[in-house]
């Protein structure tokens, strides 16, 4: 009889597992982080690579502050998000990615050296190359 709850826990336990991963949302492995077109730049654009942020263990409504786990994942740049030009304010792409706070990139990433993290880029020749 014990055999058969922890057949059936092992069981409910798999299924859980495939229907969790099952819902994280598809993303691409790596891309490149450009600015909306018609935004001035000075830098070059960015790679990123989701793989390594989720071989991080970094959840995606870090980043993704206003999704609600269902749903589609929008980029920073869409529509109410952070779809401003300009370096101030918090609906800047700017602010997305340089913002103080830990819900930006230069944000988060200074916030993991501090922690003794010493691979995490927080240079701007970093994350932008010649």
């Amino acid at each position: 009889m014990q055999r058969f709850v922890l057949s059936i826990l092992a069981i409910c336990a798999l299924v859980l597992t495939v229907s969790m991963a099952s819902a994280a949302p598809e993303c691409p492995a790596d891309m490149k982080l450009t600015a909306p077109e018609g935004y001035k730049v000075t830098k070059t654009p960015v790679d990123f690579s989701h793989a390594k942020h989720k071989a991080a263990e970094i959840e995606c409504a870090s980043c993704h502050h206003t999704w609600d786990g269902k749903g589609e994942v929008k980029s920073c740049a869409a529509a109410g998000c952070h779809d401003q030009p300009g370096k101030k304010g918090e609906n800047t792409y700017y602010s997305a990615f340089h913002a103080k706070d830990d819900k930006s990139c230069l944000g988060c990433h200074k916030a993991k050296k501090k922690a003794g993290n010493t691979v995490v880029p927080v240079s701007c020749k970093n994350c932008h190359p010649k």
